[in-house]
Parts: structure tokens; sequence; C-alpha cells
């Protein structure tokens, strides 16, 4: 009985140790490859180009920068040529730039991160709920922290179709994926765990127009585009726009961009020009070799990269943006964006100006996020959350064969010690 027990315990305290070793290792990424040292930037530029040109199915457009200048880019297409200035939809990064126009509402004393938004909204109220709505604030909602669950789904609406209002699309979207609710209300207690939500940034979007008084594009407009002279940058796509890039989707088919009433969370044109100026007006270190516009003080970009959000004990969201993976100088941050065959990605070191974007359509899975998922590995050697997580039922994998290779050299070992024995 004695020797059941103690091999019951090496076994738990064995297995227990491979699974922590095993998972320190995915997350400081020892068992991964950069495409070249972190300072070989001709050597990544030609790994990633090679890359692109070889698995790209539509187009694509990106650019490296390092301290704040574009140092490479690259363009591809079966279709129209694309370059820097063509115009991309750029789905959920419209969340980010939305962000940064409630920090500049923030700034002028007219929103507050912390007092209950219901004090900001005149046309809509949340629906009642077993929760306290009073406790969601704007902060929780640029975090995903609100414990609001919309069941995302915001596909819009065919051209020519008419766009649902604002208001009833927060009680009801009727551009919801079937299945799910498309209902914005309070699920979960405010404050408590991270929960995706499109809604939320739509209840942003009222919010910033009820504030303001102005259409959300309007506002925009003046709160951001305007002031950083973004010249192709729009909510709501110009289908007249000379600079439209082709949206391709399943077979290099070209596709209509949609219309949403989910401007804010998913409804941003724009191109590699006009992000690059959004990214740079986002840097914490003013350095002499640095020319950039300034947008939002020092204290509001520090907020919008506190950690807000965490899952399994890694902060994965600030307010507003997403926390890829933590650097020498903080975190590397950004934000992507995913619709049907289109992806987009806006990943950079706020600290030292270095940064990826990339635009793409056609390739069914996340094409841009993978290449940027590859620009971080580069920069920092460590895996993004995505990495974390595609690679996890590998890890889980690993602890089980572990576990069972110990198992059996348990018994091997108790088999040998009765063999000995008996000698």
């Amino acid at each position: 009985m004695k020797k059941i027990v103690l091999s019951v315990l090496v076994v738990i305290i064995l297995s227990g140790m491979w699974g922590g070793l095993r998972f320190f290792a995915l997350m400081e990424g020892w068992l991964l490859e950069p495409w070249a040292e972190t300072e070989n930037t001709v050597a990544f530029a030609k790994y990633l180009k090679s890359e692109v040109n070889d698995n790209f199915r539509g187009n694509a457009a990106y650019a490296l920068i390092e301290r704040g200048e574009i140092v490479d880019t690259h363009f591809v297409s079966t279709g129209k040529p694309v370059d820097e200035q063509s115009v991309f939809g750029v789905a959920s990064v419209s969340k980010w730039v939305t962000a940064m126009a409630v920090m500049r509402l923030v700034e002028q004393g007219v929103l507050d991160l912390d007092t209950p938004v219901s004090q900001y909204l005149k046309r809509w109220q949340l629906p009642q709920s077993k929760f306290d709505n009073e406790q969601v604030t704007l902060r929780l909602l640029l975090s995903h922290t609100a414990g609001i669950e919309d069941g995302l789904g915001h596909d819009g609406f065919a051209p020519g179709k008419p766009i649902q209002p604002l208001t009833e699309h927060l009680t009801k979207a009727a551009d919801a994926d079937p299945g799910v609710s498309g209902r914005v209300v309070v699920t979960q207690p405010p404050g408590e765990s991270w929960d995706y939500s499109g809604g939320s940034y739509n209840l942003i979007q009222l919010i910033i127009e009820d504030t303001t008084q102005t259409r959300f594009q309007d506002a925009m407009h003046g709160l951001l585009f305007e002031h950083l002279g973004l010249e192709n940058t729009y909510f709501q796509v110009d289908r007249n726009d000379p600079l439209l890039a082709e949206y391709f989707g399943e077979g290099q088919q070209v596709l209509d961009y949609p219309n949403y009433t989910s401007l804010a969370a998913t409804g941003l044109y724009t191109n590699l020009t006009d992000m690059h100026k959004l990214m740079i007006a986002n840097f914490l270190l003013q350095s002499s070799d640095i020319t950039t516009t300034p947008l939002l003080r020092k204290n509001s970009l520090t907020q919008m990269q506190q950690p807000e959000a965490f899952v399994s004990g890694q902060a994965i969201w600030g307010a507003g943006v997403m926390l890829f993976v933590p650097s020498d100088t903080g975190f590397i941050i950004g934000h992507g964006g995913k619709s049907p065959y289109l992806n987009s990605t806006v990943r950079f070191d706020p600290k030292t100006g270095d940064g990826f974007i990339m635009f793409q359509t056609g390739n069914e899975e996340a094409f841009a996020s993978d290449m940027a998922t590859q620009w971080t590995l580069w920069q920092t050697g460590k895996p993004d959350i995505y990495l974390v997580n595609n690679r996890i039922d590998e890890v889980f994998q690993d602890i089980i064969l572990g576990t069972l290779f110990i198992v059996i050299a348990v018994v091997a070992y108790w088999v040998w010690r009765r063999i000995r024995q008996k000698k």
C-alpha cells in the first residue's frame, strides 16, 4: 500500500513539474524559432516578403517601422494594384482608433473613464439585468470587461439595403450572426471577467454621439483625423474612392464592402500612410530623432496601456488596446481586425517606435495577424497571445505524453526493484 501511495505522489509531483515547465517554455518561446536575429531587419524583411508572396490570395500591403520611420513596404495583388495609399477596410482596428477619440474627450473633460455610462446616454439605456448596470464605465467598455455580451456577429448590410439605426441595433442587431442574441445587455458582473464585445463599442459610439451632439463620423474627423492630417481615413465605406482596394473573397471573387451600423467596432477604412500617422501619435518616447504629432498626453497613453483584462493570469487588454506580449519596455500593443476573408493588424512598441502594419484580403485565415505574430516573435523572442492559444493543444498533448512516460517509468522502477530483490 505504501508503494502505491508513494508512486502516486511521485507521478503527481513529477507531472506537475513537467506541466509547469512545458507551460513556462511556451510562454517564454523556448521552442520557437524567429525568422531572423532581432537586430537583423534586412533578413526579417526578406523572409517576410517571401512568405507574403507565397501565401497571399487576393491582395496585401504591409509596412515595417523602426523608430517611427517606415523602413520597408511590400504590396501584392491578383487584381487592381495596391500601394501605401490604397484604402482597406480594417474591421476591429476601428476599436483602437475609437479608444483614442474617447481619450481625447477625457482630456477635454467631456468624459470620465470611471463614471457610470448611464450618465452620458441620452437616446438609449442598457436594459435591466440581474447585475448593476451603474457599474458599467467607459474603462470597462474599452477593455471588454463590462460584462456585456452581444453575441458578436456585426456582419453589416449589403449596398442598397437600409442601415439599421444605432439605437435599434443596440436593442437587437439585424446583422447578427445566426444563433446569437445580437442584444447589448449586461450578462455578467461588470469588472469581473473579460468577454470580447463589439456591442460595448457600439455603446461607446452612442456615447460619443450623445456627448458631442454630432454624427460619429464627424466627431471622429474633428477629434482625430483632421488633427493628424489623415487624408484617406473615414468611417463607412466610400465606394467612389478611387483609392479603395478590392475586397477579395473565396476563390478570388471580388466582394462589396458592407455598410455598418457598428462603425466604432468595425467600420474604419484607411491606408498605410494614415495608419502610420495614427501609430506614431501613440509614442511615449519623445526623442530628438522621432517627430510625432502631439495627440494625447502621456498620462492618457499610459492609461490605455495599463492592463485591465487578464486571462489565466496573463494581461491581454488595456483601455482600448490589445497587449500582445510583454517587452523590455512594457508591452507590444495595438489591435487586429478580422472579417470574412479580410484581416488587418497594427502592432508597435510605444517606447521605441518599432512597429508593423498589414492589411490583407482574400485569405480565409488571419494571414495578416499571422505575419504580425512573427514580427512580435522576432522583436521580443516571445509568443503573442494568438501563438500561445494556437499551441495550447500541443502543450496539453505534450503534458499527457509526459505524464504517461512518468507513469511507465515509475512502474518500470518498481518492477526493476522486485526483480533485483529476488536475485
